[in-house]
């Protein structure tokens, strides 16, 4: 499995060329119109695939972070009102919340690198029958 690092945090993805319209006309365009993919431009479909997933993971890892952030700060500030029992349940409570949203994104994570890495295993194999090259993943 692959594995990526980020910098900073990014909250919306961006597209290839700007918008999804023109993210789809530019895959289409690389694979080009033959259903055998003979047309296909292996290294640029690559180098698309690549941060396409590489976007989409940045996203989906900032927002698990966030919500694995709120969940510690809602449970702090649960423990602080100890006193006062109806704020103390509600922060814990969102606190799992919180936590429950972060399990979702990191199952999305998962999916999206098994997606990523069968993806990528596929594209390289193609680029090494048609030109050669012995190209790493990374």
């Amino acid at each position: 499995m692959l594995i990526r690092n980020f910098e900073g945090r990014k909250y919306r993805r961006t597209y290839v060329g700007g918008t999804k319209e023109k993210e789809l006309e530019t895959f289409l365009e690389v694979q080009g119109t033959k259903e055998d993919n003979s047309e296909c431009d292996w290294l640029e479909y690559r180098r698309i695939f690549t941060s396409y997933f590489d976007d989409r993971l940045h996203v989906i890892l900032s927002w698990r972070m966030l919500m694995i952030e709120l969940s510690y700060v809602a449970l702090i500030l649960g423990v602080l009102a100890v006193k006062i029992p109806i704020l103390l349940f509600t922060l814990i409570g969102l606190s799992v919340v919180f936590r429950l949203i972060s399990f979702n994104f990191k199952q999305r994570q998962l999916r999206q690198a098994r997606n990523y890495d069968i993806g990528l295993d596929i594209t390289l194999t193609e680029i090494n029958k048609q030109t050669g090259f012995n190209i790493s993943k990374n």
